[in-house]
């Protein structure tokens, strides 16, 4: 653990440990919650936020936590961090490493990592070991896979990944497309709907209503 992370946690105490079996921590008045949480507990867990506080899968994945939830600008506060990737991330960065794959090593390291983006730098790279072949459902899958293939230098191994699935091969085959897609309704706001419903159209799923 970084010494800035860990001084941030001596002054926002630990919230404690629930008799479950999970730990709760508070950091930069976010709620980080570590271990296995039964489900009757998560509206606990959400409680004492606004109706804007939102849910943060992108810091839970990179620290290992089970869920992190805070304001808007807690959350931005905490992103800023030195936070110490989880040991599983570590892991897979040293595995990479030890190929030679440094750019790889940093992505598995730091990178936003999802499912689908660590199917594709398995089938392109071989790591993560324990990654299985999904592929993007929606507009924030396609987008940390392509964060992935532009930090690896990867666009011209898509075929490696086309092979994994005939969801994969259709989507390889429209990449050029769907990336400019994102990009051109990423410069407008948030939301992608031509891109979420390219993406169900070329994987064989219903779009579903917001």
């Amino acid at each position: 653990m970084s010494e800035g992370f860990r001084m941030q946690i001596d002054v926002d105490a630990p919230e404690g440990f629930d008799d479950e079996g999970f730990a709760v921590r508070r950091v930069c008045g976010c709620r980080i919650v570590t271990g296995s949480v039964p489900l009757q507990d998560i509206v606990m867990l959400t409680q004492g936020y606004s109706e804007a506080a939102v849910l943060a899968p992108d810091i839970a994945d990179l620290i290992g936590a089970t869920l992190v939830i805070g304001e808007p600008a807690d959350l931005a506060r905490l992103r800023e961090l030195d936070l110490p990737p989880s040991e599983k991330r570590r892991a897979d960065a040293a595995a990479a490493t030890n190929l030679g794959l440094h750019d790889v090593a940093a992505w598995l390291l730091r990178g936003e990592r999802g499912k689908s983006s660590n199917a594709m730098c398995k089938a392109i790279f071989g790591v993560p070991d324990d990654a299985a072949s999904e592929h993007p459902h929606d507009p924030g899958d396609l987008r940390r896979c392509i964060q992935l293939v532009d930090a690896a230098g990867a666009s011209d191994k898509l075929q490696a990944v086309a092979a994994l699935s005939p969801e994969w091969e259709r989507i390889v085959s429209r990449w050029t497309e769907l990336r400019e897609l994102l990009s051109q309704e990423m410069e407008v706001g948030s939301m992608a709907p031509k891109t979420y419903a390219l993406i169900k159209e070329l994987i064989g799923e219903p779009v579903v209503a917001a």
